[in-house]
């Protein structure tokens, strides 16, 4: 069967491998949808920060149980997250699951991008295979992962409906977030980036007001709509470091920022911390998910909360992901790209 790797030149290509085979506790998936996300595109350039495995916004049809298994069988609709954490360590009983030695050394094996992928025992055990419901299209629910990415940011940072907020990157993640944050009752939702393309979906995506950084100034438009205050707090939904001096200009005293985006490996930033002290404002790294953020969003979309179809401006076939990633890294030209096996 085929499944996708990057090539070391900063590219994606499909390789031959052994289809998985489920031993006891496991199942196969054959993949039906899987985004392409931000950190693959990292992943490919090689500048990735995680894991090297490629495809985690992952759906599909099971195929094969294994023995001791009596809540799924085959033909059943799931989604699959990628990594889980024990439950039972420090990390995991003070509320920090991510930071789980477990979460980062478990994954779907051999990736998210492959006709027929595994999902180990450990996985199923502590929750990471739902089933979709129905009226729930497979399109829809690769969403989930993300989606459960940016649940759990607004958890962490303590959105509260009414506020006002602003996303600096306004990619599938960023768009994504707006669907959210509308659902949500934010009051007052500002957008920026620097792609044109990506800036004309704002309004039709719930924006408030769209922002080019390249002529314009988020601040003042934050400034401008709340009495001079700033927002409650800014999103930043890029892996660019220089998003952070923007979203301190337009953050309000006492506010929040949201350390969303992957960063380069070895990032750094350089902070005014006279200016951080003086003016309180609270910075909150947010990585990956958890089950039970997993479990809203899924709830999120399939109450129809969230409809994140109007984010996909791309499909393609497993057979043609270089295609799909060539078009996912330009943001003058994407939204979201999906990658789809009939």
């Amino acid at each position: 069967m085929k499944a996708a790797f990057a090539d070391g030149r900063g590219g994606v290509e499909l390789r031959e491998v052994e289809k998985p085979t489920a031993a006891t506790g496991e199942v196969v998936i054959r993949l039906r949808v899987c985004g392409v996300c931000g950190t693959d595109l990292e992943k490919v350039r090689g500048h990735g920060i995680t894991t090297a495995i490629l495809g985690h916004e992952v759906v599909g049809d099971i195929v094969e149980v294994g023995e001791g298994l009596e809540e799924y069988h085959v033909g059943e609709r799931v989604f699959v997250h990628h990594h889980v954490s024990c439950g039972r360590c420090y990390y995991c009983l003070n509320e920090s699951p991510t930071m789980c030695p477990l979460f980062l050394k478990t994954n779907i094996q051999p990736c998210g991008f492959a006709e027929y992928f595994k999902v180990p025992a450990i996985n199923i055990e502590r929750g990471a295979v739902l089933k979709i419901p129905e009226n729930l299209s497979y399109q829809d629910a690769s969403f989930i992962e993300p989606l459960a990415c940016c649940v759990r940011s607004m958890r962490r940072i303590r959105a509260r409906a009414g506020e006002s907020a602003a996303i600096i990157g306004f990619g599938p993640i960023g768009a994504l977030y707006t669907l959210l944050l509308k659902a949500s009752g934010i009051a007052f939702i500002a957008v920026a980036d620097i792609a044109k393309f990506r800036i004309g979906m704002a309004e039709n995506l719930g924006a408030d007001a769209a922002v080019n950084l390249r002529n314009s100034s988020l601040a003042d438009v934050c400034r401008q709509e709340t009495g001079g205050r700033g927002v409650d707090f800014v999103i930043v939904a890029t892996g660019n470091p220089a998003a952070y001096a923007e979203a301190l200009k337009a953050v309000r005293k006492g506010g929040r920022i949201a350390v969303f985006g992957a960063p380069p490996r070895d990032a750094t930033l350089q902070l005014n911390l006279a200016e951080l002290f003086l003016r309180e404002i609270t910075i909150v790294p947010s990585y990956s998910t958890t089950e039970q953020d997993t479990s809203t969003a899924l709830q999120l979309l399939a109450s129809g909360r969230i409809k994140p179809s109007k984010l996909i401006t791309h499909t393609y076939k497993l057979d043609r992901i270089a295609d799909a990633f060539k078009v996912a890294a330009n943001p003058e030209e994407s939204m979201k790209v999906l990658v789809v096996q009939d």
